[in-house]
C-alpha cells in the first residue's frame, strides 16, 4: 500500500501548493472496498484530504458550518446534496504526520452526500462529529500539480461525486431539439397556406358484379394547374362486411402518359361475446406525388364480391402532415439518445450507493 504521491512532495492546485505530509488507507468494515487519503499542508491556507478510491479523486476541507440534513439529503450553503452511501470506516494503514494520532483498527461511521461535482460527507466517532466538503479533480490534474511520472490510476465505473460530461449539454441539446421542432412545424404551416388544396374532379360512380361493362367510369378532363405538386385521391364507399378494389389511372390528355394505382377498402363489424367489433375502413386515401401540370382525366375501375356505391375526389397540392411527423421524429432521436446517455451515466453512479434501483434498504 505504498503511497502514489510519495510524501513530501509538493503539488500546485492552481495559485496554492499544498505537500503531501500524511497518508491512511481505509477500508470498509466488514467488506472490500478500500481508499486512500492524503493530507495535504499550506501554511497559511491549513489542511485539505486528498481522497482516491477507483482511481477518483476528490479534494476536500473541514466544513465552516454544519450543514442541515434529513433522512436522505443535506443543505450546505444554499446546495442541496443526496445521500449517496454510508460507511463503517476502518483505518487499515497509516504512515507520516497528522494532528492527531491516527491509529489501526480506529473506526468511523461515515456518510457521503453527493452534488456531483460537490461531495459533502460527515465523519461520527465516539468522541465527536466532523462535516468536510469537496469537489471532484480528474487524476491527470492530479498527476499534473504534484510532478509524478506515468499515469494516474485508471477510473473503475462512475464516481459517487464525478461530473456528468451531459450535465452542461442538457439545456442546449433541449434548446437545439425545440428550435428544429418550431422551424419543421413553421415550414409546414407555411406550405399548408400557400398550398392550393383545391378540389379539382369529383365522380361517383355504382359497381355491379353481374355488368361489368359498366364498371369503367371516366371523368370529364381537368386542369391541374400552377407548380408541380402532388394530388391527393380519396375513395368513399358504402361496403359492410365486405371488400371492393379499385385501379385508378390519371392520364396525362396531352402526353399519354398515366400513373396508374390500386387500392383496396374493406369494412367488417359484428357482436360476438365480448360485445360490439369492427375491422378496417370504408375509404381510404392515397397521394401521387411530383405530378405536373396540365389537362388530365381519371379513370375508375371498381371489382368486388357485392354490388358498392363509390365516390372518387381528386384535390391538388395538399399539403402532408406526415412529413412533418417523420421530421420531428427524426429530429428527436438525437435527444433521445443524449438523455438516454444521460440515464445511463446516472444509473451507473447510483448502482455503487446505497440506494441503488434494486437494493434494499428502510424505505
Amino acid at each position: 500500500m505504498t503511497p502514489r504521491i510519495p510524501l513530501g512532495t509538493r503539488g500546485r492546485f492552481g495559485a496554492e501548493t499544498y505537500e503531501a505530509i500524511g497518508y491512511l488507507v481505509r477500508k470498509t468494515v466488514g467488506e472490500s472496498d478500500t481508499w486512500f487519503e492524503y493530507l495535504l499542508h499550506n501554511p497559511t491556507l491549513g489542511q485539505r484530504w486528498l481522497v482516491e478510491y477507483h482511481g477518483h479523486w476528490v479534494m476536500t476541507r473541514t466544513a465552516s458550518g454544519v450543514p442541515e440534513t434529513s433522512r436522505r439529503d443535506a443543505t450546505y450553503q444554499g446546495v442541496r446534496y443526496r445521500h449517496f452511501e454510508k460507511a463503517n470506516a476502518e483505518v487499515v494503514a497509516v504512515v507520516g504526520e497528522f494532528p492527531w494520532t491516527p491509529r489501526v483498527g480506529e473506526r468511523a461511521m461515515v456518510d457521503d452526500f453527493v452534488a456531483p461535482p460537490r461531495m459533502l460527507s460527515r465523519e461520527a466517532t465516539g468522541h465527536e462529529t466532523t462535516w468536510s466538503t469537496g469537489e471532484y479533480i480528474d487524476g491527470a490534474t492530479v498527476w499534473k500539480a504534484f510532478g509524478l511520472a506515468g499515469a494516474p490510476p485508471a477510473r473503475i465505473g462512475v464516481g459517487a461525486a464525478q461530473p456528468s460530461p451531459y450535465a452542461a449539454q442538457g439545456r442546449a441539446m433541449f434548446l437545439l431539439a425545440v428550435s428544429f421542432v418550431a422551424a419543421a412545424v413553421l415550414v409546414h404551416l407555411l406550405f399548408a397556406i400557400f398550398s392550393q388544396q383545391r378540389l379539382v374532379t369529383d365522380i361517383t360512380g355504382e359497381y355491379r358484379p353481374n355488368v361489368p361493362e359498366a364498371a369503367t367510369v371516366v371523368s370529364e378532363p381537368f386542369d391541374l394547374r400552377g407548380r408541380t405538386s402532388n394530388v391527393m385521391v380519396e375513395i368513399s364507399t358504402n361496403v359492410a362486411n365486405s371488400w371492393a378494389y379499385f385501379h385508378l389511372s390519371l392520364v396525362n390528355e396531352s402526353t399519354g402518359v398515366a400513373k396508374s394505382f390500386g387500392r383496396e377498402v374493406g369494412f367488417y363489424s359484428g357482436r360476438d361475446s365480448d360485445g360490439a367489433w369492427s375491422e378496417g375502413a370504408n375509404w381510404d386515401r392515397a397521394y401521387l406525388p411530383s405530378v405536373l401540370s396540365g389537362g388530365y382525366v381519371l379513370v375508375v375501375e371498381p371489382e368486388g364480391p357485392h354490388p358498392v356505391a363509390w365516390r372518387a375526389r381528386l384535390t391538388r397540392d395538399v399539403p402532408r402532415p406526415l412529413w412533418v411527423w417523420l421530421a420531428i421524429g427524426a429530429m428527436l432521436v438525437p435527444p433521445v439518445l443524449f438523455l438516454w446517455r444521460r440515464a445511463a451515466f446516472e444509473a451507473r453512479r447510483w448502482s455503487q450507493s446505497d440506494h441503488a434501483p434494486a437494493s434494499r434498504d428502510d424505505d
